[in-house]
């Protein structure tokens, strides 16, 4: 019989950091996709709010995992993460649960959501392509 799909000599374990990133990675997606009008349902808006309740909640606990958490570094790509960019990313999970609960969202605090997508994007050097975006168009 012909097995398809990856070895699983070297499985690679799949910890809290790398759920906590991919959580957050979907956060900024999702942020972006508000911020250009792409339409969401409701669904993804569900899926936002959960999200962003796992993810706000694993700020508050980040502090047990993090040996200096004022100037940690993560493995491999030396990231530095400090209590700012915590607090950005606690901050990011609030404000999407605000807009998927279909809370208003005036000018001004479509500014913050960018600006502070902008510094984790910047941080994270990570920038969602458009591909990942106008893939949110189909629900």
């Amino acid at each position: 019989m012909i097995k398809i799909g990856s070895s699983t000599k070297k499985p690679r374990v799949i910890g809290r950091k790398n759920i906590f990133f991919s959580r957050l990675k979907l956060l900024i997606i999702m942020g972006k996709a508000f911020l250009g009008n792409h339409p969401m349902g409701e669904y993804r808006m569900r899926a936002v709010i959960r999200n962003a309740e796992e993810v706000a909640r694993d700020c508050v606990d980040w502090n047990g995992y993090f040996q200096n958490f004022r100037a940690s570094t993560e493995s491999g790509r030396m990231l530095a993460l400090d209590h700012i960019f915590f607090q950005r990313v606690k901050l990011l999970a609030i404000m999407t649960k605000s807009y998927a609960e279909s809370n208003p969202m005036g000018q001004h605090r479509r500014m913050a959501v960018r600006n502070n997508i902008d510094y984790l994007c910047d941080t994270l050097e990570y920038m969602p392509s458009e591909q990942e975006i106008e893939m949110l168009k189909v629900a």
